[in-house]
């Protein structure tokens, strides 16, 4: 079986690590907090001091962070994983950053001889704990086939989509249907409480109709609900259109309602709604209508 090296357990990187335990990998681990590597080091897998110890020895390198800052803190630096690579290793980062800190990024892993695959995930925590979300890949065609093994334990829908940074441009793609998917609904949803139905059979009708995805499925029940737990925060959601807004513009493309729905999320975070599902892009259009349930 493989070594691998995992950096971030957070909501999405704790279970896929777990799968790759469960698969009879070797695993060595870090997180900035602690005491979120407990479950991964309890089913198996060894704690790093550092980044960089995470890295060394590995054949395979996962990252899964929540931004591209921090991504390049833990990366750069004497204690920085990219520090700890050999010459042959190969790192796959799953987080969604933007085009800009992946080629940096890249510049780093590099120049120390190994191989960096860009390979942010779609799906939810649900999906990761199953083993099937999905995994958009670009970078080295000779290390993707090498990690391929790996992809499918922690995997389902798995793409290789070029050498470059297309899997960053498509992840950013996928984020801005989305999230605006989430305002066109708040929309359709508002306009027929007002005249008189309910939300929850609203949604249903939504999510089963000919503009219904697994996506408004999801979040049926949750804006039906009424509370907006988070399976994606408003917060993370501001920061990925932004990423979004910032390809549009390198690549000339104009992105009106991506922009407008960012302003809306924006408006939602004002509120004090943050931390909560960006799905409550309802509630805020139901208190801008004067509708209260």
């Amino acid at each position: 079986m493989e070594k691998f090296g995992w950096i971030g357990l957070g909501n999405m990187g704790k279970p896929m690590a777990l799968n790759l335990l469960k698969a009879g990998h070797d695993g060595i681990v870090w997180n900035r907090t602690k005491a979120k590597a407990d479950a991964v080091v309890a089913a198996g897998a060894k704690w790093a001091g550092t980044p960089r110890g995470a890295a060394e020895g590995v054949d395979f390198l996962f990252v899964s962070l929540a931004d591209g800052a921090t991504l390049l803190e833990v990366a750069l630096g004497e204690d920085g994983f990219a520090a700890g690579l050999s010459a042959g290793a190969i790192v796959i980062e799953t987080s969604t950053i933007s085009v800009a800190e992946s080629t940096k990024l890249a510049e780093a892993i590099e120049a120390k001889g190994a191989s960096y695959l860009r390979a942010p995930v779609t799906g939810s925590t649900i999906l990761a704990a199953a083993g099937t979300i999905g995994i958009l890949t670009s970078g080295d065609k000779a290390a993707y086939d090498k990690v391929l093994p790996l992809l499918e334990v922690i995997g389902g829908n798995l793409f290789y989509l070029g050498a470059g940074e297309q899997a960053r441009v498509m992840k950013l793609s996928l984020n801005l249907m989305i999230a605006t998917t989430m305002q066109m609904e708040a929309e359709a949803l508002v306009i027929a409480e007002k005249a008189g139905l309910d939300v929850g059979q609203a949604a249903d009708i939504i999510a089963g109709s000919a503009v219904g995805s697994p996506l408004t499925g999801y979040k049926a029940k949750l804006i039906a609900g009424g509370e907006y737990a988070p399976a994606f925060t408003v917060k993370l959601m501001i920061k990925d259109l932004k990423l979004a807004l910032e390809a549009g513009r390198q690549y000339g493309v104009k992105l009106e309602s991506t922009e407008r729905t960012k302003k809306r999320l924006e408006r939602a975070a004002e509120k004090g709604w943050g931390e909560k599902d960006f799905s409550i892009l309802t509630k805020l259009l139901e208190e801008e209508s004067g509708f209260t349930r």
